[in-house]
């Protein structure tokens, strides 16, 4: 799609620091790690950030339709019905409270 600059955005920060850190870390998921560092190497900028699952929940919802879909691309007309709910949460201000243990 030519695009130029692309902002990442993962609810892992794990997953942001081991794209972002020069270091070979751990051999568990090495692979796919080195294979991601070379497209983000490509001739384009690219910035990883790390966001909380509860600020993204559309792009959780997204990927939920993508995991029961068979491969290839699919294009919507209309907004997903997973999706129209939080879309309009969003649009309304409504915002979820990240639950953290102490």
């Amino acid at each position: 799609m030519n695009f130029q600059a692309v902002e990442l955005y993962v609810d892992s920060l794990v997953v942001v620091q081991a794209l972002t850190d020069d270091s070979k870390g751990s051999p568990c998921g090495g692979a796919i790690i080195q294979k991601i560092r070379k497209l983000l190497g490509l001739d384009w900028e690219v910035r990883v950030h790390h966001a909380y699952r509860e600020t993204n929940k559309c792009a959780d919802a997204l990927a939920s339709i993508g995991c029961s879909m068979r491969a290839g691309s699919s294009f919507y007309n209309c907004c997903p019905a997973q999706l129209s709910s939080l879309l309009l949460a969003d649009l309304m201000g409504i915002t979820s409270p990240r639950l953290v243990s102490l």
